[in-house]
């Protein structure tokens, strides 16, 4: 098991964090300031249908889900939001199972992810490249020499499916996973696959948050990629409610107290339960 840099992880975190807060709707300029200030170029923004759900099947429209940004050391870094939708999926998804549509990975992945995963892109009109093989062309062209995919939520799903991309079907095939509150994005011939290919993943799942333990491992073999660092919320620290035990504001707080560091404030409403001084 690879030790984790908890100040890393969080690094990444906020990257994706960014994604949630500058849903880059076409203002791609201020995606640019944001990253520059971190001292990343912008690349692309990604785009994928949004994840259709048994309640509303046709809902599919197509939305930004995070960017590209590439280090002066030429580390390409691919950010991936999670999505509101997650909250239906958690209730009524069937959870059914397609095979999986990477090439050189085996095993089935869960079909609502699969389908955003196919529909991720660098821009909003069909047929546009899509994220693995914009990754592809900026590796083959020399402007990045290695990746590391990060995500939340359902973006740490889209991040674990890309990242398996990435090692079996570009330049790089050693990309890098730091996922946050991942759901298992498929069956364990899928897992085993995965595991092969990427064993530098950080998949860091809060103990109490309920989105980690699905889809369940019954009646249809759902499991998880390597490897778990589990965070572990300190008694009566942070109000006992679903969204707050999934917020990445709570993963980023939670990795906090592990390095020592201030990463941010917990979201105002799941805090009302944090004692004086702490």
């Amino acid at each position: 098991m690879l030790p984790i840099d908890w100040k890393l992880a969080i690094q990444y975190a906020q990257l994706v964090n960014l994604a949630y807060e500058v849903l880059p709707t076409g203002d791609d300029n201020q995606l640019t300031s944001a990253l520059a200030a971190l001292n990343l170029k912008y690349l692309h923004t990604l785009y994928a249908n949004e994840l259709a759900t048994d309640i509303d099947p046709h809902l599919g429209q197509c939305v930004s889900f995070g960017f590209l940004a590439v280090s002066e050391s030429g580390e390409l870094i691919a950010a991936i939001r999670g999505t509101e939708t997650i909250w239906e999926w958690m209730h009524d998804a069937s959870f059914l199972m397609v095979p999986s549509v990477i090439q050189g990975v085996a095993g089935l992945t869960e079909d609502g992810f699969t389908d955003v995963y196919r529909s991720l892109r660098i821009d909003k009109t069909a047929g546009a490249p899509t994220a693995i093989a914009s990754i592809a062309t900026y590796l083959s062209g020399g402007t990045a020499s290695k990746v590391t995919v990060c995500g939340h939520s359902l973006g740490a799903a889209l991040a674990t499916l890309l990242t398996a991309d990435v090692a079996a079907n570009s330049p790089c095939r050693t990309p890098v996973s730091y996922t946050y509150a991942s759901p298992r994005t498929g069956d364990h011939i899928f897992a085993n696959s995965y595991n092969a290919l990427v064993p530098a993943t950080y998949r860091v799942a809060n103990r109490q948050d309920l989105v980690p333990q699905l889809p369940p491992i019954l009646p249809l073999p759902y499991e998880h990629v390597n490897t778990l660092y589990a965070l572990v919320p300190p008694p009566n620290a942070i109000n006992l409610t679903i969204p707050c035990m999934h917020y990445l504001s709570t993963y980023l707080w939670l990795m906090g107290k592990q390095a020592g560091v201030d990463a941010g404030p917990l979201n105002a409403a799941c805090a009302a339960a944090v004692p004086p001084g702490h």
